[in-house]
């Protein structure tokens, strides 16, 4: 919405080097430079205000996706980076809008900032995750998590992030109450970015694949050059990403 004092308010969607994409409720004319407003959860600051030049708008289902270029020093855009993701308000607006597909897969996972000290994934991604917990977590909140996978080439996943959404559900059969927590990744050294880039595209190969393809993508087995007709034959599973 516009502001009685101040650039209209919009929700961040994802930034990379001066690029700066945001959702609003109304398109942006290319080429035309503006300032935007994003709320912060949980810093000292309620909000930060961007200047930036518009290069594309388009339809998001009633809202629209827009993306602007920063004029702004790298060191600096980098602070904003790690400022927007950290603490921004960001819209959950489908399928259509992830930045990189959600895989399900149900892996405990143990946290001390999460209630209960553990909970279960619904669903993976590169950017995040999405957890059934015991009870709610504020948003904003820095989560340290570790995941027990169920590959023997990667045991667990040690990831940090925060909370970008919490919801309540409830059991219709035993009307316990758990909870829908969505965590972005944030702040990721590069040896865990690549870690979680291997077992998202370990998991979706084993996801699309028969029961062979997923023993290999599992690392369970592996296929060596054929000669007359001879049988796959069991190795060592490929080494994982250095972590």
């Amino acid at each position: 919405m516009l502001g009685l004092f101040g650039p209209e308010v919009v929700h961040f969607f994802e930034m990379t080097g001066n690029s700066l994409a945001f959702v609003s409720a109304k398109a942006k004319k290319p080429e035309t430079d503006l300032k935007v407003r994003f709320s912060l959860v949980g810093y000292k600051a309620k909000h930060v205000d961007i200047p930036l030049k518009i290069l594309e708008s388009q339809a998001l289902g009633k809202s629209h996706l827009s993306t602007g270029s920063i004029e702004m020093a790298p060191e600096h855009c980098k602070q904003l980076e790690e400022l927007l993701y950290n603490y921004s308000t960001r819209p959950d607006l489908g399928e259509a809008a992830r930045r990189s597909p959600r895989l399900p897969i149900g892996l405990k996972a143990i946290s001390r900032e999460l209630p209960g000290y553990n909970c279960v994934t619904t669903d993976i991604s590169r950017h995040g995750v999405r957890l059934t917990c015991h009870g709610p977590v504020e948003l904003g909140t820095k989560v340290q998590i570790s995941l027990d996978t169920d590959l023997a080439a990667l045991p667990n996943l040690t990831l940090n992030g925060r909370v970008v959404g919490c919801q309540e559900t409830k059991d219709s059969r035993s009307h316990n109450k758990s909870y829908h927590i969505s965590m972005d990744f944030a702040g990721l050294p590069a040896a865990q970015v690549e870690t979680l880039d291997y077992y998202n595209r370990t998991l979706a190969g084993r996801l699309k694949g028969d029961v062979m393809q997923r023993q290999i993508a599992d690392g369970e087995m592996t296929a060596g050059p054929s000669t007359g007709g001879a049988p796959l034959h069991l190795g060592a599973p490929p080494p994982p990403p250095p972590t």
